[in-house]
């Protein structure tokens, strides 16, 4: 009666240089683990993991209302944040030419971005 329909989600490579973020979405360079912890014990393929925490690289100009009002996006260049898991669209930047250590950026919804995270 229904239709399934399933969605994948692929890592688009490009030139990160190229993107200019549009509406109420932020760029985000995804924070890496070291393999070492801070106690010095080295933990093999800990830089492969999941963080949920970023810099921020670009911000788009913000959520545009019914009435015509423009609602700024609320985190800045620069500023590190934490959000959702699974969130956002995965980008790699085609200029990285290492295979293991490629850097992934995420386009993500201002909505997806659970805090930001205060420097020391």
């Amino acid at each position: 009666m229904y239709n399934k329909v399933t969605f994948s989600w692929e890592v688009f490579l490009m030139n990160v240089d190229k993107i200019v973020i549009k509406g109420a979405r932020v760029l985000v360079k995804e924070q890496q683990l070291s393999n070492l912890t801070d106690s010095g014990i080295e933990i093999p393929g800990r830089e492969k993991e999941h963080t949920c925490q970023g810099i921020v690289l670009a911000v788009g100009d913000g959520a545009m209302l019914e009435d015509g009002t423009l609602v700024p996006v609320k985190v800045n260049v620069g500023d590190k944040v934490m959000y959702t898991f699974n969130s956002g669209s995965p980008i790699v930047d085609a200029n990285d030419t290492d295979e293991e250590k490629k850097i992934k950026y995420l386009i993500l919804n201002e909505r997806d971005i659970l805090c930001q995270i205060l420097p020391d």
